[in-house]
């Protein structure tokens, strides 16, 4: 199970862990945030404790290895986690990858792909399944997900970074989609009245 620290994969950990699965942990740690990306891993590590399950980690020199490759940072976070994430399986004799990617995660994908132009293959969004990797939390919308975690008290980590508009996916997640949400209420209104 990749688990970063946030809010959604650690409501993912902390669900399997409840329904029993056998699961270990796998964290990155990109080092593009100083301390707080080992706080990050400190944190991920000490839940895993908390709650019996292994966990693995890897960091990575992740904006050198984007500049070697002429690649954007997120790219290259990408790339590495499931370089690593195929080894680390294989090594661990382990069947699937889970992430904890959501209905939200997958509109902003499909706005991605949309605003670059994609093909058909790029416009069905995030796969629930793809190969050995499995998506559970991708039929629920964000604020589903914050709701449980705050009602059984499960502990993350905001990454700061998720906030800032230089990236392409946080333009989408915090002024595209809003609107776009607004554009639809208005038209549902319109609607039933």
């Amino acid at each position: 199970m990749a688990v970063s620290g946030g809010m959604d994969s650690m409501v993912l950990l902390h669900l399997f862990k409840k329904l029993n699965y056998k699961i270990s942990v796998a964290h990155c740690n990109f080092q593009l945030r100083d301390k707080e990306s080992d706080s990050d891993e400190r944190f991920v590590v000490s839940e895993s404790n908390k709650l019996s399950v292994p966990s693995f980690t890897k960091s990575f020199e992740t904006e050198s290895f984007a500049n070697k490759k002429g690649i954007s940072v997120q790219m290259a976070a990408r790339d590495l986690r499931y370089d690593w994430f195929e080894k680390l399986m294989l090594k661990e004799k382990l069947d699937y990858l889970l992430t904890a990617h959501h209905l939200d995660d997958n509109l902003e994908t499909f706005l991605i792909n949309l605003s670059r132009g994609s093909g058909l293959s790029g416009l069905t969004g995030i796969p629930e399944i793809n190969k050995n990797i499995v998506r559970p939390l991708l039929i629920f919308e964000k604020k589903e997900i914050e709701k449980y975690a705050v009602e059984y008290k499960i502990p993350w980590r905001e990454d700061l970074s998720n906030t800032d508009t230089k990236y392409l996916r946080n333009k989408i997640r915090h002024h595209i989609i809003p609107s776009l949400k607004e554009l639809v209420l208005i038209q549902l209104r319109a609607v039933t009245t």
